[in-house]
């Protein structure tokens, strides 16, 4: 029998290294379905831009979009770390930010918002002692959980160096914050 690790119970590729920066960028119809339950009032910040993955299908629904992100991929009107940086007020951001900096970059979002913040992050953002204090301290409305696996693009590509697409063993969501709720955030279901 073939011994088990954490990485290969975990779904972890025992082959492939973590992508440099994290670049996993968001698959289309992860945009799309949050697309189909949300309305954004006003303009919207992508600041983990990437290639455009997100800013793109956001301009096709119409919405004014502003880019930025701190690797140069040929996209983006600013090249600037979101973390340290100030930026300008937005209505909105939507984004999905390296998965071992979401908390900083959901309270940075959250300061220079008025309207909604949607990040897609795995399903374990809902874990962790200081994740929890920050729930507990912010306006979580809903969490829009995929019922099929989503495939982040490893590097911006939807395959591997064979054509493959790629697969995942991780959940997602959608994670959805709104300045001046109150109530308990809602768990929904996407397609």
């Amino acid at each position: 029998m073939k011994n088990l690790t954490g990485t290969s119970l975990s779904g972890t590729s025992l082959t492939r290294q973590r992508v440099a920066e994290d670049y996993y960028a968001t698959p289309r119809e992860s945009v799309e379905a949050l697309m189909q339950v949300e309305d954004f009032n006003g303009n919207i910040f992508e600041p983990c831009c990437g290639e455009g993955h997100i800013s793109e299908i956001l301009k096709e629904h119409g919405y004014e979009v502003h880019s930025n992100d701190l690797i140069d991929r040929g996209y983006g009107e600013t090249h600037k770390d979101f973390l340290s940086e100030d930026f300008n007020t937005y209505n909105n951001i939507i984004t999905n930010p390296p998965f071992k900096y979401a908390k900083e970059f959901i309270e940075k979002s959250l300061e220079i918002t008025t309207g909604k913040v949607a990040m897609f992050c795995k399903i374990q953002l809902l874990e962790g002692v200081s994740r929890y204090e920050m729930f507990q301290n912010t306006p979580l409305k809903r969490v829009y959980v995929f019922s099929k696996r989503q495939n982040p693009l490893r590097n911006g590509s939807p395959v591997d160096e064979n054509g493959k697409k790629w697969s995942s063993t991780m959940c997602f969501a959608w994670f959805l914050w709104e300045h001046g709720y109150e109530g308990k955030p809602e768990i929904e279901w996407v397609f």
